[in-house]
């Protein structure tokens, strides 16, 4: 079972997921009311992506978010995204898999993300952690990732 399929099985009690081949361009994910619809002309792994980023409109958006020019319709969207990057790629989760990859398209791949979704991953850890993170191990989020052992 792979990302797609597992976030369906877990929300689909919840959320009508309906994947459509007939989205607007540039249009992968909506919600309206309980039903998530999502464009199945993306890769299963972008679908996935997609999926979750709607499941935390469901959670937490209000109203209608569609116009991008709006404050509080991009402020919602911003916080959709991060929710989404939280869930798929927890940086645990970022750790374990960076040890089993030699590159970031590895990497991407072993977190089941595009390498695209894992750069904007990237980037949000930075601006959450900063450049530098020390626990039992070291995180540089300067330049891509790079983990030592402390």
């Amino acid at each position: 079972m792979d990302m797609l399929d597992s976030l369906i099985a877990e929300s689909s009690t919840e959320f009508d997921i309906k994947p459509r081949t007939d989205m607007p361009a540039g249009v992968d994910g909506l919600c309206i009311g309980k039903t998530i619809i999502i464009n199945a002309n993306r890769t299963r792994t972008e679908q996935a992506q997609t999926l979750v980023e709607e499941i935390s409109h469901q959670e937490i958006s209000v109203g209608d978010i569609l116009n991008p020019n709006d404050i509080e319709s991009a402020k919602q969207e911003t916080i959709a995204r991060r929710r989404s990057f939280n869930r798929l790629v927890p940086l645990d989760k970022l750790v374990a898999a960076y040890w089993q990859s030699t590159n970031e398209f590895e990497l991407a791949d072993h977190l089941d993300v595009t390498v695209e979704y894992l750069f904007d991953v990237l980037a949000y850890y930075r601006e959450k952690y900063g450049v530098i993170v020390k626990n039992n191990i070291l995180i540089n989020f300067a330049n891509g990732i790079q983990i030592l052992k402390a």
